[in-house]
Parts: structure tokens; sequence; C-alpha cells
């Protein structure tokens, strides 16, 4: 049994390597970004989950000798079968899958006696082996895409531009100031501009979720610093509701002041900071310092096209 339990042993450590691989990404990173052409994280998973629910599947009939049941396969046209079944379902589902087969596989090998490993079977005129067809694939499989998920990385951290971000961000915050710069208190109030808020309330909005954004990066960038929870849809909705009784003015007052408190915050941040991972303050998502400063970047591409068409009807009508 020593010979088996090496044999899970290497299969732990391949599927351990790949979790690895992905362990810390963003939620960004594992399902928009592609990592080879048309496939994200989440489209590798779904392949690697297709490729282990046919080895549930060969297993059995290669242990029962029956290895010449076992059917063919046209690889592409597999690998965009097991992609298409898993589309709709959620990152943490395929996951949770990836897992759970991975488990089963364990289990099937776990109980075959060594020799069973090698045993020599015939299928469609070719000599394979429960270790040639199945284990030493699968190691191979999962190590192959770990390593090439640590280089994507690497090259992803690499093409970080701290320049850019800067730049961006100060230009969709003089987009937002371009869209309200003129407009009367009256404007500014009135709950028609976007749906049934007030740039008032869009203001207010943006001040609260730049200073949560703030408080994660904080935390990401000190750790010894308090967590910042996430924060739900009711939780969202009593932020916006604490505005109501404000003034223009404390209002925007807030906004300027978050804002400089993120440029002050942004000034300090060394080149290796950029990288630094941690919890985003929404749920079930984390990731680098950068992405959460593209965040609030572009949280005001969220807005600015109905604070812009607002003042162009404020300006119509005037």
């Amino acid at each position: 049994m020593a010979n088996i339990a090496a044999i899970i042993s290497d299969l732990k450590y391949g599927r351990a390597k790949l979790l690895q691989a992905i362990e810390g990404l963003s939620r960004r990173e594992l399902t928009e970004l592609p990592i080879y052409e048309g496939w994200t994280i989440k489209e590798v998973l779904a392949h690697v989950l297709g490729w282990d629910h046919r080895v549930l599947k060969t297993l059995p009939l290669m242990i029962q000798n029956r290895a010449s049941e076992v059917a063919g396969v046209e690889v592409d046209e597999y690998n965009q079968e097991s992609i298409n079944t898993w589309r709709h379902k959620s990152f943490a589902e395929i996951l949770a899958e990836v897992q759970s087969t991975h488990r089963q596989i364990l289990q099937i090998i776990s109980g075959l006696e060594h020799r069973e490993i090698d045993t020599r079977r015939e299928r469609h005129g070719r000599i394979i082996t429960i270790r040639s067809y199945v284990i030493d694939v699968m190691i191979e499989h999962d190590r192959e895409h770990a390593a090439e998920i640590e280089l994507w990385r690497k090259n992803l951290e690499q093409s970080i531009d701290p320049a850019e971000l800067k730049t961006r961000l100060a230009q969709r915050r003089a987009d937002f100031l371009a869209a309200i710069t003129d407009l009367s208190e009256a404007d500014l109030l009135d709950k028609k501009a976007a749906g049934a808020w007030s740039v008032k309330d869009i203001a207010g909005h943006i001040t609260d979720w730049e200073r949560l954004m703030l408080n994660a990066a904080r935390h990401i960038h000190d750790p010894s610093l308090p967590v910042i929870r996430p924060v739900t849809d009711e939780e969202n909705e009593a932020m916006a509701a604490r505005h109501a009784g404000e003034s223009w003015d404390k209002t925007f007052a807030g906004l300027t002041a978050v804002q400089q408190a993120v440029d002050d915050f942004v000034a300090r941040l060394k080149s290796g900071d950029w990288t630094l991972r941690g919890p985003y303050p929404w749920p079930d998502d984390s990731g680098n310092l950068a992405e959460l400063l593209d965040h609030i970047i572009l949280h005001y591409d969220d807005h600015i096209p109905n604070l812009q068409q607002w003042r162009s009807q404020v300006m119509r009508d005037a």
C-alpha cells in the first residue's frame, strides 16, 4: 500500500499546486481576464473538471477489465462541451465540483491493489495501464496548468502601471466634476437626475464606497489594521439613506475629503505595494491594490453617464 499512498500523495500535490496557483485571485481575474484566447481561469477549471468526470467513467471500466469500452474523444470538442456545461455556473460551484470529483478519484484509487495500477489492458489495439492512462496524465495536466497560471499571474502583475491608474483616476474625477459644475442647488437635489437618485445622492454614494475601498486598501497594505467587513445590499441602502438630511455642501465636502485621502494613500505606495492582496469590501472577493484602485475608477464610470445626461437635459431645458 505504500506505493498506492505515494500515488495518492502525487495526485494530491498536483491538484494542490493548481489550486494554489489561483489562490487570492480576484473575481475579475478568475472570471473575466483571459489566460488563453477565449479562456479565463473559470474556463480552465471547467476544462479540468470535464477530464476529471471522464476519469470517473474510465476508472471503473479499467478496473473491471473493460478498457476496450472506454470511448474515444475529440479533444477540442470535448473541452468546449465541458466549458459549455459549466458556463452559467458560478466560479464557487465549479471550484467545489473540482474538489469533489478529485476526492472521488482518490477514493477509487486508494481502494486498488498496487498490482492493478500497472496491469496491462488493451484498448483499441493499444496497451494502457491505470498509471499511464489516468494517473500520470492527471498529475501532468494539473501541474501544466498550474505552471501556466503562475506565469500568467506574474505577467499580469508586471503589467500594472501605477502612473496610468493615477492618470485615469484624475481624469474620471475631472469628468465627474465637469458633469455637475454650474448646476443649481435645485438641479443637484432633484431626484429625477438618475432614476430615483439626485446628484447629491450619487455624490454621497460614491463618497461612502470610496471610503470603504480606501479602508480596505489600508488593511491590504497593513494587515494589522481592521479588516473591512463586506457590505450587504441592505447596508448599502442604509448608507445612502444617511445622507438624506445633509446639505449639498456637506456631501460634496465629504467627497472631496475622501478623494484627498485616497490620493495621499496612493502617493505613499511603493512599487511592490501594488501587488499586495487582501479582501475587498463586498462579498466573496479579494485581490490586489492595483485592481482595488481600478474599482474606484470604475465606480465613477458607473455614474458619470447618468450625470452627463442629466446635465444635458438641464441645460436644454434652461
